[in-house]
């Protein structure tokens, strides 16, 4: 038996012997009777005193709605409710095995996608595939649960990759960069000129000097690039491990790898 399972029979059990301990009586006929009060009764009125009173001597039916409440607290708001369950029929209530998961036609589109561009981000996915936000994001976390794709975070960007081995993890970081414009250029202007300065590459960027050391800092961080700082300039050196991919991966568009 599952947790799940043992969960919902404790649940009613404690439920059950609720109702059985407490009188029929008061669960369906609390025995009050509310008659509204005139301003002359108020007027005349003597105040009284608050007197505080345990849960217990509360009337059953608020004991019994109180515990029911806390022990479902999903029953608070029905709208809640309708739509929990509607979620529920509209995803499906089954299991995803790693056999089936492609059996959906926008699943699979989702991971051609992914497999078709490494390194994508979900802005991207959502503009190839052509789907709205809320579906491509339940359909990433479903591969991502059964293997199928890798998640790379860095520096608050999420990357998708096929997760099949095809990349390890420097080769993910620098799919990841090559997809960005301006680091793509700081790469082929490094491989072209190596001893370019952070001045030369403001020049050929057309950018200022805070945003090129905000994106040689992204790729230093990311272990691609060396920064040596001389004075109030500085260099910036391409790791040899990374040489080999940028080679492989620069001979062709950023869509195509």
């Amino acid at each position: 038996m599952d947790d799940d399972h043992l969960a919902l029979i404790v649940t009613l059990v404690f439920l059950f012997a609720v109702m059985i301990c407490s009188p029929w009586s008061g669960l369906f006929d609390s025995g009050y009777v509310v008659t509204p009060a005139t301003d002359e009764d108020i007027r005349n009125a003597t105040p009284l005193e608050t007197v505080q009173v345990s849960f217990w001597e509360l009337p059953p039916r608020i004991i019994f709605i109180s515990l029911l409440l806390s022990a479902c607290p999903l029953l608070v708001c029905p709208v809640e409710l309708f739509f929990f369950l509607k979620l529920f029929t509209y995803l499906g209530y089954r299991k995803i095995a790693a056999a089936t998961v492609l059996d959906s036609p926008a699943r699979a589109l989702i991971y051609g996608t992914v497999v078709k561009n490494p390194g994508v981000f979900f802005n991207e996915l959502v503009r190839i595939t052509a789907m709205k936000p809320t579906p491509v994001r339940y359909h990433l976390a479903i591969l991502n649960l059964a293997g199928k794709i890798a998640v790379l975070e860095t520096g608050g960007d999420r990357r998708y990759f096929e997760n099949s081995g095809r990349f390890g993890v420097l080769e993910q970081k620098v799919l990841m960069s090559l997809r960005n414009t301006k680091e793509r250029t700081i790469f082929q202007c490094l491989m072209e000129n190596p001893a370019m300065t952070r001045r030369d590459l403001m020049d050929h960027l057309k950018i200022s000097g805070a945003s090129v050391s905000w994106y040689t800092g992204r790729l230093s961080d990311d272990g691609l690039i060396v920064v040596t700082k001389a004075g109030k300039n500085a260099r910036y050196e391409i790791r040899s491990e990374v040489y080999g991919l940028l080679e492989k991966y620069l001979k062709c568009p950023a869509d195509e790898q």
